[in-house]
């Protein structure tokens, strides 16, 4: 299956240390940004310094990965192994033909960008895939992410057929789960958008 997606370096810049996003140079929300409501409830109870770790965590994981599908390195810290080793299980497992791993992406008409962590063909049908290191899947915000990340590619001309979430485990297990966020999951990302812009029309009054 021959899947090309755009070039969206050119107008599409991220600053990794202020994590914001510019299309051709003006700011524009995040996914995460939008989704900040939901995921600060999900959340509230955990201290903050579990909340640094489980991102310290993530971030590893996610970066071992990158280097092993962009140049084929197997390295990652030993303690976060297991969930490297959970990551090339179910990459031989389901064998997925990669179109592209980070990929930046904006929705053309509504305004926000993110990145994937994973766009991929599994048998013949597309797929946009995030990996989450977490205890548990929070389902109720992960589908709303997936649904942003799939708009946001069908506005781009790719919208994938399915989108899931591969849950890697210390133990070096995994669970791989689609997730279909329908109408519902879209109409609350476009809400916590509306409510973002409106906050910031009003914070420049």
């Amino acid at each position: 299956m021959d899947v090309v997606l755009p070039d969206t370096s050119k107008e599409l810049t991220f600053d990794d240390a202020k994590h914001i996003y510019r299309l051709n140079g003006i700011i524009i929300p995040s996914v995460t940004q939008v989704m900040k409501p939901l995921s600060d409830e999900t959340y509230r109870d955990v201290d903050a310094k579990v909340l640094r770790r489980a991102a310290g965590k993530g971030t590893a994981v996610h970066n071992a990965i990158e280097n092993y599908l962009s140049f084929g390195i197997e390295d990652i810290e030993p303690e976060h192994a297991g969930y490297f080793t959970a990551f090339l299980r179910w990459f031989s497992e389901y064998n997925p033909q990669v179109i592209a791993a980070e990929y930046r992406l904006y929705h053309k008409f509504m305004g926000y960008a993110g990145t994937a962590d994973l766009i991929c063909v599994i048998g013949g049908r597309l797929y946009v895939i995030d990996y989450k290191t977490t205890q548990r899947i929070e389902e109720m915000l992960v589908k709303v992410q997936l649904k942003a990340y799939s708009q946001a590619l069908g506005s781009l001309g790719a919208e994938p057929e399915k989108a899931a979430s591969l849950h890697l485990k210390r133990d070096g297990t995994f669970d791989f789960q689609t997730h279909d966020g329908g109408a519902e999951s879209w109409q609350v990302f476009s809400s916590l958008l509306t409510v973002l812009r409106y906050k910031q029309k009003i914070s420049r009054r």
